[in-house]
């Protein structure tokens, strides 16, 4: 089970009417993919989790000072920190702001800052739990996302570890995703390790689930990215072996296969979840 998709291979399975477990792998990969490609297309993540130190500009494009921030990851359920750069950019010096100076909408994901933001680009930074629940697809998951472990960056250390143990971890090593067999974890525990020559030399950072999470939140996935999501997996499931096919004939029946992923329908659903962002 991947914690951060949008469906789970036990429900595609349930839909296909597949009782066996030969083709699990398979199908969470693309559950994974199909995930992947709706959250590119809305810009942000759905399944709740904490996001650390996402980055906002505090100026307007013409320079002015913004007043309210769109979340990238809506909607929102607490605001940890809210804070600007008073420093450099070689020496930055993140300050907090004052919970009594701005207003969340946690619904919209909307940040208001009736006095105004202090100018800058990539100044402004924000932690805070957001997403949706997927509660409702029978995963009770909590993730934390872009969290930086202890250990140290040197190009050739390659144990870390986190503040709390973990079910799962995606590495991110210099800026790059690691393959699952380049990182060496066990569930339940909160260390891992890269493999050979795999060790960071300016930067890594983890995506966890936390080990034991508890169902904690407002607001649960839409069902109607959902069944997008199911209806995708389902329709490339069934077209696996006819990849790069245009089309085949039965008798006096065609099939022609469609280019696109996703039917106008289901992009207009999906459209209703895209995140803003505004100059």
């Amino acid at each position: 089970m991947y914690g951060d998709a949008l469906t789970t291979a036990a429900r595609i399975k349930e839909r296909l009417g597949i009782t066996v477990a030969d083709f699990d792998d398979l199908l969470n990969n693309l559950i994974l993919g199909v995930t992947a490609r709706i959250e590119t297309m809305c810009g942000r993540r759905f399944i709740q989790g904490t996001y650390t130190h996402e980055l906002h500009d505090g100026s307007n494009i013409d320079g002015g000072r913004r007043t309210f921030l769109i979340v990238k990851n809506a909607p929102v359920q607490t605001v940890s920190a809210l804070q600007y750069n008073a420093g450099s950019n070689s020496a930055p010096s993140w300050t907090d702001m004052d919970e009594d100076t701005y207003h969340v909408d946690k619904e919209a994901g909307l940040i208001s800052v009736p006095g105004g933001l202090p100018r800058g680009f990539q100044n402004i930074r924000l932690t805070y739990t957001g997403g949706f629940s997927g509660y409702s697809i029978g995963v009770n998951n909590f993730w934390f996302f872009n969290v930086t472990p202890t250990g140290t960056v040197d190009g050739s250390n390659r144990t870390f570890t986190l503040s709390e143990d973990a079910s799962q971890i995606v590495v991110y090593a210099d800026g790059l995703r690691e393959a699952a067999a380049n990182v060496t974890f066990t569930a339940g525990t909160a260390t891992f390790t890269l493999a050979e020559g795999r060790a960071p030399s300016s930067a890594i950072a983890v995506d966890y689930l936390r080990e034991n999470a508890a169902e904690d939140s407002d607001y649960y996935l839409p069902a109607e990215i959902v069944e997008v999501c199911e209806e995708v997996v389902s329709k490339l499931f069934k077209r696996r072996e006819s990849e790069g096919k245009t089309g085949e004939t039965f008798g006096e029946s065609s099939i022609t296969f469609s280019e696109k992923w996703f039917t106008d329908d289901q992009r207009a659903a999906i459209k209703n979840y895209r995140r803003g962002y505004y100059l």
